[in-house]
C-alpha cells in the first residue's frame, strides 16, 4: 500500500511542472471606487484570489486607502502612504541587484508566457475639451506602448482590446483592464531556481 502511495505521489510531481497556471489580473476604476484583484487557477483543483479595494485617496497622509475585512468580519482601514512606496521600491531595487542577469532571466521565462485576453477601455474628461483632447492623446501612447512591450515580451494568441472614449461634458475617470496570461508550472520554477542560483552567487 505504501508502495502505491509513493508511486502515485511521484508520478503527480513529475506531473506537475507541466501543469498550466491561469492567471487574470484585473483593475476597475470608477471615480472614487476602486479594485484590483488577481486570480490564479490550476486546473480545477487550486484556485487562489487576491482583491485589494481602493476605496479612497488620503489628503491627510497622501496616500490610499485600502479596505480589508478581518478574520471577525469587520472592516479594516489601511492607508498606504506614499513614503511607504518609497521604503518598498528602494528594498525591491536593492533585492534586484543582488540578481545578476535577471533580465535575461525574466525575458527568457516571459517567452513562455502566454496572453490569452487583454481588454482595456477607458472614459475620461475633464470638463475642458483642449485638455480632455491632449489626456486622449496621452492615454492612447501609453496603452499602445504596453501592448507593444507585451507583445514583444509574451507570446499573445489574441487582439488586444483597447480604447479611449473621450467626455467633454464634466469630468469622468473610468477605466476597466483585464489580462489572461498562461503559464507551466515547469517554467516558473525554473526561472526561481535561476534567480536563487544567481543570487546566492552575489551574496
Amino acid at each position: 500500500m505504501i508502495f502505491i502511495i509513493a508511486i502515485i505521489f511521484i508520478a503527480f510531481l513529475t506531473f506537475i511542472p507541466f501543469l498550466h497556471v491561469y492567471m487574470t489580473i484585473q483593475f476597475q476604476h470608477a471615480q472614487d471606487n476602486d479594485q484590483f484583484t488577481i486570480d490564479v487557477r490550476i486546473l480545477r483543483i487550486f484556485h487562489y484570489r487576491f482583491v485589494v479595494p481602493l476605496i479612497e485617496i488620503s489628503k491627510k497622509e497622501a496616500g490610499v486607502v485600502t479596505e480589508q475585512k478581518t478574520t471577525t468580519g469587520k472592516d479594516e482601514k489601511t492607508t498606504f502612504t506614499v513614503t511607504d512606496a518609497r521604503e518598498r521600491l528602494a528594498q525591491l531595487k536593492q533585492w534586484l541587484n543582488q540578481i545578476v542577469h535577471l533580465h535575461t532571466i525574466m525575458k527568457k521565462f516571459l517567452q513562455h508566457v502566454s496572453v490569452l485576453q487583454f481588454q482595456w477601455h477607458t472614459q475620461i474628461g475633464v470638463g475642458d475639451a483642449a485638455k480632455t483632447a491632449v489626456l486622449v492623446g496621452v492615454g492612447w501612447s501609453v496603452k499602445y506602448y504596453m501592448v507593444a512591450m507585451i507583445s514583444k515580451y509574451m507570446n499573445v494568441c489574441i487582439t488586444p482590446s483597447i480604447s479611449i472614449v473621450p467626455f467633454f461634458q464634466g469630468a469622468v475617470s473610468r477605466t476597466s483592464f483585464t489580462c489572461m496570461i498562461q503559464f507551466r508550472i515547469g517554467y516558473a520554477i525554473l526561472a526561481g531556481l535561476k534567480v536563487v542560483k544567481h543570487w546566492k552567487k552575489d551574496m
